[in-house]
């Protein structure tokens, strides 16, 4: 029997290790707009239940391209349980660290994670 490490373990284990680095707690908010009738609306966000996540802060970048366009906006780097319902059209509030909007999404086919770009707006 050789040395057994998480590289070497199965995909159940892998989603395991990745699983216990969410160490940040989030809300994901769709939005909803209500036309008032003169021209205009308001935008209310409804949150989904807490959802477990990381967030990082992004370095530095000079014209970053993502999703076929440029996006300096992004200044956080959000990951999420894959399955989580997030898109550019969402808001995420992260317990105790603010409220981000979505500025990208990740989409891969053998993730074990979703990851989404964000910035912080409060």
């Amino acid at each position: 029997m050789g040395l057994s490490t998480f590289l070497s373990g199965t995909a159940t284990q892998l989603r395991g290790l990745a699983w216990l680095a969410l160490s940040d707690t989030c809300q994901v908010g769709s939005g909803t707009f209500a036309d008032d009738g003169g021209g205009g609306g308001t935008l209310t966000y409804s949150y989904s239940a807490d959802t477990p996540c990381r967030l990082d802060p992004l370095g530095t970048k000079e014209g970053a391209v993502t999703g076929g366009r440029i996006n300096e906006r992004s200044t956080h780097s959000l990951t999420l349980p894959l399955g989580t319902d997030v898109s550019v059209e969402s808001r995420v509030t992260v317990d105790g660290r603010g409220t981000f909007e979505v500025t990208a999404v990740a989409e891969t086919t053998e993730a074990t994670l979703r990851f989404a770009e964000v910035t912080q707006i409060f």
